[in-house]
């Protein structure tokens, strides 16, 4: 059905998205390609939707949406919130979908929306003449680059989709986070490079033009919506046998380090030129240097003590005697985890209608987590790659009427937003500065807890990231 006519469709544009939409509108004239870089928060999704709407009422549009959450959530609003398409007109379809009725929507119907992986089983099995699409939407478009790669740049299946697109469409991409390099290795050189996303997709999409934040900030009105997140790191006091550790870990890394590279200056002088040192660990998985493994299994380690629980890590500690980690240094660990208590603490210093977001890598903290906050007498929420009714977890915890605690995995939090919360505690931080952003994001505003072990790597860790945010993102973010 229809709903154009419907009272509760009219959206009011706001100035900086009839901006947006001009430049667009100017782009598919001239048929030059377009990124729009517009900062989380700010309405992607509607202009996803007035996008085809105002400006593409007839052409056959092909929107590609990065994950399972984000295109259920594009699906809802468009057709609960913004009023919708000709049922005629707008299909979707999941990996549920039967075979054949992908192939149906594919070929018949004006405007088709899937996830990327889904959409390109089923085109890829349409023999003879596959349909064309006049438009393609790619949402979060930053991520069909590789952060680190070969030859091939862009992820499955983009690296095919893409050439093929670009013979016919109009490619319009939607980000909010444009400002990451990556990592790759140009075998016409060879040498692995570091080079910006933009750089690359620049050269991946011909005749291609990027709408930025900047462009945006000093052009339009978006500063009035933006919403400032106040980011600051918690310093968390270790055990000493813990802080003994991993400054042990250090050295061994820091000694392991000057081995590759002093081998690989030997066998290939230039392969690694533009990499600073700092970022070795980075391309250590496509070097072959005979502590490589060695190298990435103490980098691991070091990453599993910051951020599992005690039980968990001290298993890996034991294989590391001859770095100089004795068992009786081990043993004094103690088996609460100091950030946990940290979590606790500020929980219990909470309002008692507050809702707080922590986010955290591992499961086995994940679950700990929960354990303990129910212990305290809070009522804990779990979003993990495991929970299959996502919805309903967020639902209760948004409604929910005292003091509440959402715990989410990095696998559970993709594209999920909860502007509910005025507290996100990230437990552990990963060295990825557009991934964190996005994170800290998540509560759209609000404050951010960034907690790390005092006097070790991981301050520094949180240090470099949180100034390479106040450079890349300086328009939302407070680092305090």
């Amino acid at each position: 059905m229809d709903h154009d006519n419907s009272p509760q469709t009219v959206i009011q544009k706001r100035e900086y998205q009839t901006a947006i939409l001009g430049r667009l509108k100017r782009n598919f004239k001239r048929k030059i390609h377009c990124i729009a870089e517009v900062d989380t928060g700010l309405g992607k999704r509607v202009l996803t939707y007035l996008l085809i709407k105002e400006i593409l009422p007839t052409q056959r549009v092909l929107l590609l949406l990065h994950s399972t959450t984000s295109y259920l959530e594009t699906i809802h609003y468009f057709e609960k919130e913004y009023g919708g398409f000709k049922e005629s007109d707008f299909q979707s379809f999941s990996s549920r979908t039967p075979t054949w009725l992908r192939k149906k929507i594919i070929t018949n119907s004006r405007i088709v929306a899937s996830t990327p992986q889904t959409f390109a089983n089923v085109f890829e099995k349409i023999i003879g003449d596959k349909p064309k699409f006049d438009t393609v939407i790619i949402n979060e478009v930053d991520k069909i680059v590789r952060r680190q790669g070969d030859s091939r740049l862009l992820v499955f299946p983009y690296n095919t989709l893409i050439p093929y697109f670009i013979q016919d469409a109009w490619i319009v991409g939607m980000t909010g986070t444009l400002r990451d390099s990556h990592i790759f290795y140009d075998r016409h050189q060879d040498q692995i490079k570091i080079r910006d996303e933009k750089i690359t997709l620049d050269r991946r999409i011909p005749d291609l033009e990027i709408i930025t934040m900047d462009e945006l900030l000093s052009e339009t009105d978006v500063d009035k919506y933006i919403k400032y997140t106040q980011i600051r790191k918690d310093l968390v006091q270790p055990s000493e046998a813990l802080r003994t550790i991993l400054q042990q870990i250090d050295q061994a890394i820091k000694g392991l380090r000057e081995a590759i590279l002093e081998e690989q200056r030997a066998e290939n002088p230039t392969l690694l030129e533009m990499i600073p040192i700092s970022q070795l660990a980075l391309v250590s998985g496509m070097l072959e240097a005979n502590d490589t493994q060695k190298y990435n299994g103490l980098l691991l380690t070091r990453k599993y003590a910051v951020s599992m629980q005690v039980g968990k890590y001290k298993k890996f500690l034991f294989r590391l005697k001859k770095f100089g980690i004795d068992k009786q240094m081990i043993y004094a660990i103690p088996e609460t985890n100091a950030k946990i208590k940290r979590i606790l603490k500020l929980l219990n210093e909470r309002s008692e209608s507050s809702k707080t977001v922590v986010l955290c890598s591992y499961l086995d903290t994940a679950h700990l987590l929960v354990e303990k906050v129910r212990e305290e007498g809070f009522s804990p929420y779990l979003v993990t790659g495991e929970v299959q009714k996502k919805a309903e977890v967020l639902n209760a915890f948004k409604s929910h009427s005292t003091k509440a605690i959402l715990i989410m995995t990095s696998v559970g939090e993709r594209d999920i937003d909860i502007p509910q919360a005025d507290l996100l505690i990230v437990y552990d931080v990963v060295n990825t500065v557009k991934t964190m952003y996005q994170r800290m994001k998540r509560t759209r505003g609000g404050t951010v807890l960034t907690l790390c072990y005092h006097d070790t790597f991981e301050e520094k860790k949180v240090d470099r990231l949180l100034s390479e945010i106040a450079k890349r993102y300086p328009w939302s973010s407070i680092i305090k």
